[in-house]
């Protein structure tokens, strides 16, 4: 990583916390309403959690994982058309939260909420059609429930999720996953790519320090 983003990084973890500590803990985000707390990811400050669920696109029949749900902001998304949904966050604050807002949403029979690291809370069963995953992308290490939000040291997040998610993904199914050009992203898709994924750009936008990028994953083909 160079010194600009280094850089960046740095200020973008201030402003974050700042955020936090002193930003509304009720927003809207595309019509729906959010209850968060300073330690559950606040979705209305930063372009990530919007821009993602705008380019959420699923079907009635859909069986869908949002992983990192936080405050459940693409969960309920995804539920407002998907057969179910099932959010998972390691974070105990945010899977409170993220059941609040479902209820909150009117869409607390099409969403289950679980704690877990990953996948843990699952049974290996490959039944999910869409994974949603925006992963941590600041190097450093979580010191906090919080942090786990933020904090992805060495891309070993990254390298763990799609080791273990084409054990719960249908063989047609696909990962839609949203990251920066802060965290040096062409090493992020080398990883994926080195794991047997396929990587299409669905997405991108540049933003005034940054530019998003939301991919659609599947599991290459194997030939006959």
């Amino acid at each position: 990583m160079n010194f600009f983003n280094k850089l960046k990084q740095q200020i973008i973890i201030v402003l974050i916390k700042a955020v936090q500590r002193f930003g509304k803990h009720r927003v809207t985000i595309m019509g729906n309403s959010f209850d968060i707390s300073a330690n559950v990811f606040n979705p209305k400050y930063y372009y990530t959690s919007a821009y993602m669920a705008q380019n959420i696109n699923v079907a009635p029949d859909d069986v869908v994982l949002d992983m990192g749900t936080g405050s459940g902001v693409q969960a309920v998304t995804a539920a407002r058309t998907a057969l179910k949904v099932v959010a998972i966050d390691i974070n105990p604050e945010a899977v409170r939260h993220a059941e609040i807002n479902a209820e909150a949403n009117g869409l607390k029979d099409r969403i289950t909420v679980m704690e877990g690291d990953l996948f843990s809370p699952l049974r290996k069963e490959p039944v999910f059609s869409v994974i949603l995953f925006t992963p941590p992308y600041l190097e450093g290490l979580p010191r906090s429930d919080f942090e786990h939000s933020l904090f992805d040291p060495g891309k070993a997040l990254i390298k763990r999720f799609f080791s273990e998610a084409q054990s719960y993904l249908r063989q047609d199914g696909y990962i839609q996953m949203l990251y920066s050009s802060l965290a040096d992203h062409e090493k992020a898709l080398t990883i994926i790519r080195g794991l047997g994924w396929h990587c299409e750009l669905m997405s991108s936008q540049e933003t005034f320090s940054e530019s998003f990028s939301i991919y659609k994953i599947k599991r290459n083909k194997i030939e006959p």
